[in-house]
Parts: structure tokens; sequence; C-alpha cells
């Protein structure tokens, strides 16, 4: 009986000493996200945090504002960064100073290259240093469902993210968008992208993969499939560093 005891003791003590620690993921919401976001896609096996986004200061870059916001992350231990758009961008700069385990990008642009034409435009002909910062989010509640029309099946989830959202933090983080100066990725980016995407185009984008139908707002409208197509990238990796 005490050999059976020590013997179960040791075996729990050496798969404890042999276990993988998972990644700690990082969730970077959008501009005219919060954490609702994700709220639709099960990330129990994992222990998560938001990245709290404060107002960006007057003039900072995005990469300014990425390194600022890299300040939240435990670089010591395995992680993981997963943006959304604007979020996708920022942890795309993270990624390039920390070099995480994964970089999952959602409905984003992992470089200037792949942003569309209206803000590509606005670097030489800054159009939106002239609106108004509360023009620009009351424009955002009847812009966002004509351009992405399923949206509506989120509505309520969707307008309260925006009703939550600073206008200088709005007004501030578009012109870091505007600005943004990558042109190329050194690090490894797992990109999924919405092929009915109206706000960042499917066209010009070199995703590793496309969701047919999906569009800006898909991590809330097409969850389920992110979901899979994330836990199943994250345990690729995971048995790769094993």
């Amino acid at each position: 009986m005490k050999r059976t005891v020590f013997t179960t003791l040791c075996v729990l003590l050496l798969a404890s000493g042999f276990a993988k620690e998972l990644p700690k993921l990082y969730l970077i919401p959008g501009l005219g996200s919060d954490f609702r976001i994700f709220k639709k896609i099960n990330f129990a096996e994992f222990d998560t945090v938001i990245i709290q986004r404060p107002k960006p200061f007057l003039r900072e870059s995005l990469e300014q504002y990425a390194f600022r916001l890299s300040a939240q992350i435990d670089t010591t231990k395995p992680f993981a960064l997963i943006g959304v758009s604007f979020g996708g961008m920022l942890a795309v700069e993270i990624a390039e100073i920390y070099h995480p385990i994964a970089t999952i990008l959602i409905s984003s642009a992992k470089n200037k290259i792949e942003l569309p034409f209206q803000y590509r435009f606005q670097r030489f002909f800054p159009i939106y240093k002239i609106i108004p910062k509360g023009f620009i989010k009351a424009s955002s509640f009847v812009l966002q469902p004509l351009v992405e029309p399923d949206s509506k099946k989120e509505k309520v989830t969707f307008k309260a993210m925006l009703r939550a959202k600073d206008p200088d933090f709005l007004k501030r983080s578009s012109a870091m968008i505007i600005n943004w100066n990558r042109t190329e990725n050194k690090q490894p980016i797992y990109h999924i992208h919405g092929k009915a995407d109206k706000t960042i185009p499917c066209k010009n984008i070199k995703p590793s993969i496309i969701i047919q139908e999906g569009s800006h707002m898909m991590a809330l409208t097409k969850a389920e499939e992110i979901e899979h197509l994330i836990l199943s990238y994250l345990r690729q990796k995971e048995q790769i560093s094993n």
C-alpha cells in the first residue's frame, strides 16, 4: 500500500515537472470596440488578459503607443497576442519587440501597405485633422452598420462599445493608423480575415486564412469559426515548441 502511494506521488511530481506551461493570452480590442468584442470566443483553457488602452498622447505614434501598452505584459513567461482591427496593428508592433509564441490578427492589417486607400490617402491630405472628434464618434453609429451590415446581428453590443468610447481616443487612434510606418513584418503572424470585410478590404490583405462572408465584425458574428481556428493554431504552436 505504501509503495503504491509513493509511486503515485512520484508520477505526479514528474508529470508536474514536465508539464508545459500554457501561454497567457493578451487580447487587444479594436478602435471602436472593447473587451466585449471577444465575448463569444471561449478561451477558458487559457489565462487571458485584456490589454487596457489609455487615451493616446497627442501626436503619439502607433509604435510608441504599442510600446507603452506592452508594460502590461509579463514577458518573462510564454505569451501570445490576439488583436482585432486596430488591436491587431498594436499586436504587430508589440510582437516586433518581445517575440511572443504566437501573434494572431483578426480583421486587421499587418502593415501600412494593407491599409485601405482612405487611410493611405490621408497621409498626404490629412483631412482627419479638421474633422471634429465628436463627429468621428457620431458618424460611426451610422456608417458602421451601412459598411458592415452584419453588425446588426450584435447591434446592442456594437452600440454599447461605441457609446463607451472617448472621442479623443477615437481621433488620436485614427491619426496613429493613418501615420503608421510599418512596411514589413519580421515576426510570424497568423492573420484571419473576412472575405466580406469592407472596413479593411480583403483585396489589400495577404491573410493566413479567409473566412467566407466574414465582415469586419466577425469576431462577434463568426465567433465559433474563429474560436476553432485560434485554438487549433495555438495547440499546433504548443506541439512545435514541445
